[in-house]
């Protein structure tokens, strides 16, 4: 008689995450080469959704990253805040990593996101499933492909 074994796997998800602009920019133009956080997710993740804070308020990139690492772990010292985050030097104690970035050709502004979505800003993160209509519509427009590749 065979035992069945029954394996939980929890299917990495996506969140949407507030940057702001400067950080965006480094992520964008390969200078910064991880997302550091104080805190994250319950579930992994797959991707982060950057909704970029004001001045420029629009949700405008989607990032592919890799899985959480947590300080003391040390990572490579290729991107603006790595070397502070492996001495330890950094608030935030997870870093993910960029592995893929996507651009929206437009940038969703805030006042469409919250009138058509009822999105705000992220405090924290949020998981993108809250926001499925949001997720199809992002899906719909034309993006900016391959920014990084790593």
């Amino acid at each position: 008689m065979s035992e069945q074994i029954r394996m939980d796997f929890i299917e990495p998800r996506d969140i949407f995450l507030s940057i702001r602009p400067k950080f965006a920019e480094l992520i964008a133009s390969r200078e910064k080469t991880y997302e550091f956080r104080r805190y994250k997710p319950k579930d992994p993740v797959k991707r982060i959704w950057l909704y970029v804070t004001s001045p420029v308020s629009e949700l405008k990139y989607i990032a592919e990253v890799g899985d959480v690492v947590e300080h003391p772990t040390q990572i490579p010292e290729d991107g603006i805040g790595n070397a502070d985050f492996n001495k330890g030097l950094k608030v935030s104690k997870f870093g993910f990593p960029i592995i893929h970035l996507d651009e929206l050709v437009e940038g969703i502004p805030i006042s469409e996101l919250r009138s058509k979505f009822n999105f705000n800003s992220p405090q924290g993160f949020i998981y993108t499933d809250t926001f499925q209509e949001l997720v199809d519509y992002v899906k719909s427009r034309e993006m900016r492909l391959s920014l990084i590749h790593i």
